[in-house]
Formats: C-alpha cells, structure tokens, sequence
C-alpha cells in the first residue's frame, strides 16, 4: 500500500516522499524490507534511538515526534502524538473500514475473560460464526493463538481482525482492558456493541485514582455510534454514569427488578448454580455448572448480549448451561479422601478478592478456608495490604508466597501484604510450590484458595520467566494421593 494511502486523513509534518509499504511495525527488532516504522517512546526505551537501526534492517519511512534524526535516506515525518497516529496508521494499512465484523467490546475491572467466553460459545452453539480476543488469545480456523496483551497493541489488532474475517468469523466478543482505551489501541475500531461488567479498584498505578480509571472505561461507551448498542450492569454503582453519557441504545441486566434482563432468585452450591431469569416478565430457569454470584453476572451479560443479536433467550440460555468454566477462573478441584476442594483463580484485585471470598461464604457453610497468595511486583502497591485485609477476614489460615515479583525485592513485597494484616494466623513461605503443598496437605475438609496466578505457567522472577503452574501442581497432588 502506498504510503500516502496509508497517511489518509493523518496530520503530519515533512516532505512525504511516496513509496510501497508492505509492513508496518513499532518494533525495531520486527522491521523487515518495506517497512513503515513508528517511533514510540515507552517506559523503559523510546524508538527514536532505533531509527537509524531500523533504516538498516529495511525501514523505508518512519513516522517520529520531535527528537528524530535528521538524514535523507527514508522520510521521517513528524507526528504530535504517534501512539494514537499508529491506531489510525493501522486501520488504513489494513483497510479495516471494509471488515465486515459485528465487534462486542467487553470492559470493566472483574468478569471480562469468562463474559467473552460465555458469549462466543453461545454464539457458536446457535450456529453463529463467533471467534473470541483476549487475554486467552483469539480463535483461528487452526485454534487459538495467544497474544502479549489482554487487548492488542493497535497495529496486532487490526492485523488479527481482519485473520478472524479471513477465516469465516462473523462475530468478535473482544476484552477490552483500561489500558488499550488509555494508550488509543482501540481508537479505531468500531463496536456494534459494548458491555460493561462493573468497576473497582484496580490498575491505579497506572491510572492514578479510580476516577481517571472509570473515565477510561467510558471513553468507550462515549465513542459508540447512535445505532451501537450499550449493555451495562445495572447493579453496578456506575451505571447510571455511563447511561448519562452515551446517545446510543442501550441494555441493562443485573439483580435490579428495574433491569430489562434480571435475576429474581437464585441457588448457590460449590457443584452448581441455578436461577430465575426474567426478561418480558417471562421466567426462565438456568442450570450452570459455573459457581458463584460473580458467574451469574457474566452470565447474564452473554445472554443479554446474545438477545440482542437475535438469539432467543430460551436457546441463549440452553447454550450457557452448557459452559463448564475456564481454566484458572475460579476452576474447581476435588480433593482425595473428601478432604475439600481446591479453587484455583486468577483474582488480583481486592474487588477480585471480595468476589471470590464473599461468594465462597454463601456457598459454604462447613468447611474451613486457607488462602494461598501473593502480590505482583512492579504494579499498584496500595492494593496489597487491602488484599490482605480481605483475606484475613474470611480465612482460617494464609500461606503468603511469592506471585510475580519481577525485579521488586520479594521482601518488600511480603511486608507490603503483611501491613493490612491483623492477626498471626499467616505463614510466610516465598517458595509457591512449597507453600501450596503445604497448603494441600494440610487440608482436612478444607478449601483451598490458590490466589492470582491462575491458568499461567510461569513465575517472573528477576527477569526470569521460570516454569511453575499452580493448576498442574494441583493435579499432580490428587493423582498421587488419590486411592
């Protein structure tokens, strides 16, 4: 594509001198003949030191804001802000106005991956081509691929939709996180819909206060188009905020009799869940495997979701039930010998934590908890104390470990967690497989809560990614203690 196509409607600075582009990339360590390179500058290295690196390996344009160098070899053209010009950037260089996608962006700070899931598989059990994206990957004809980010940096996402339309996909249910709205990833796609799960506390090192955070996820609603579709979560304290500022249609559901799709009643177990839905003052009985209150939530977005597409609601439910769970999403473990459960969850946040302990406490009501934990190093160190004041108060005993501590002292991290406990009923161990044995072989008509790592199988240590998985530690204990 030519490169002044791919400049349309982009403000830029500089004599362009027109020439075939065919790759795009801010990567330095990506660039290949034909390359458009864009100069970022992030947190820990800035792309205007690699463009004359990038002119060696093939770059035939660059795209840089005020500190480029000055050279005639290739075009270096000057934009105000490249992050948000590169989104832009991507959707011409993709051509992505002609996808023919119906797009459902998912937001919010708990229930964004198990939403997604429940969506696309309800889509696709009612014969309706649906690939998902996020933090799980996104769905190809050969099966799932994986990505760095729960939602892609804009230049991978573009290139990805238009692989899923390549591939006969129809629907695209889609996490979209705070930071992809913040740093303009999203800026250039356009959402049929979008569903708004509900807001905490979280990411505020990067954001700042939850505030700023709620503005992020807005952003999104704000941009939706007049025929667009909003759902939101109408239990939600933000609801009515968003409602405020948006001119499209919108859907709420929730527990709220005021909801176009709400729960009336429901029965919580640690094997199953079942509930009233009403919609159009019909009742309709839901059987899921899924636990939790939580679940019920992400639930009722998907099929509120699927209503909207044009599912009836008796087969949009007929599919939920038959959604078992996601792996390291609350995913549940039998013990051997009737000993108890083990829940495995990615929760990383005091709202995570709140959700995982309270919905525990109305499913049990015999059976003691101990909590295995940690923090991530290098992230919001405000919220490590309130995780452990959550957890504190609702278990019989915590093991605290080691999460991803990354190039942050361990140490620190611990004391950190350590200054929102109370009581002494803690053990320190940082080793997470030790402290998770531990744990299991305590365990005597426990449940056992393995806490924030989830389905990932690795620890990031130093700048090291060293293999560990809390839930294949798991099924090693039950296959060899099981009788």
């Amino acid at each position: 594509m030519k490169l002044s196509k791919i400049l349309n409607n982009i403000n830029y600075a500089g004599k362009l001198k027109d020439r075939e582009i065919t790759y795009i990339t801010h990567d330095s360590r990506k660039v290949k003949k034909g390359t458009l390179f864009i100069a970022l500058k992030g947190d820990k290295s800035d792309g205007h030191d690699y463009i004359f690196e990038a002119i060696d390996k093939g770059a035939i344009a660059v795209l840089a804001n005020g500190r480029a160098p000055a050279t005639d070899i290739v075009p270096i053209l000057q934009v105000k802000n490249p992050r948000k010009i590169m989104s832009r950037v991507a959707y011409n260089f993709f051509d992505s106005k002609k996808l023919n996608l119906n797009l459902i962006g998912i937001t919010g700070t708990n229930g964004k991956t198990t939403s997604t899931q429940i969506l696309n598989h309800i889509l696709n059990k009612n014969q309706l081509s649906s690939g998902s994206l996020g933090t799980l990957g996104f769905d190809t004809p050969t099966g799932m691929q994986s990505t760095n980010f729960t939602t892609p940096e804009s230049i991978d996402l573009h290139h990805i939709l238009k692989v899923m339309e390549k591939g006969g996909i129809k629907h695209v249910p889609m996490e979209v996180s705070s930071h992809a709205i913040e740093m303009n990833r999203v800026d250039n796609v356009v959402f049929n819909i979008a569903i708004f799960t509900n807001l905490g506390i979280d990411h505020l090192d990067f954001h700042g206060s939850k505030e700023n955070y709620f503005k992020s996820k807005l952003k999104l609603f704000k941009r939706l188009d007049k025929n667009a579709t909003a759902i939101i979560n109408i239990d939600d304290p933000y609801c009515k905020r968003i409602l405020d500022n948006i001119k499209c249609k919108h859907m709420t559901y929730g527990f709220n009799n005021k909801a176009n799709i709400n729960i009336k009643k429901y029965l919580l177990g640690l094997d199953k869940t079942s509930a009233t839905i009403s919609y159009r003052n019909i009742d309709y009985l839901l059987r899921t495997p899924l636990i939790g209150k939580f679940n019920l939530y992400n639930l009722l977005s998907a099929i509120t979701c699927s209503i909207k597409v044009g599912i009836n609601i008796k087969n949009a439910i007929k599919a939920a039930e038959r959604f078992e769970h996601i792996p390291g999403r609350f995913e549940k473990f039998k013990l051997p010998d009737k000993k108890g459960y083990v829940i495995v969850d990615y929760a990383h946040s005091p709202d995570a934590y709140e959700n995982i302990f309270t919905n525990i406490s109305l499913i049990n009501k015999k059976r003691n908890i101990i909590t295995v934990f940690g923090c991530g190093g290098e992230r919001d160190i405000s919220k490590r104390s309130l995780m452990a004041e959550i957890a504190e108060k609702y278990s019989d005993e915590i093991f605290i470990t080691n999460d991803n501590p990354r190039n942050e002292d361990p140490d620190k991290i611990i004391n950190d967690i350590k200054s929102g406990l109370k009581t002494n009923k803690h053990t320190i161990i940082k080793d997470r497989k030790e402290a998770i044995l531990k744990a299991l072989n305590m365990a005597t008509n426990h449940i056992v809560l393995l806490l924030g790592k989830g389905v990932e199988e690795y620890q990031i240590i130093k700048n090291e990614k060293i293999y560990h998985s809390d839930i294949n530690l798991v099924k090693e204990f039950i296959d060899e203690n099981w009788d």
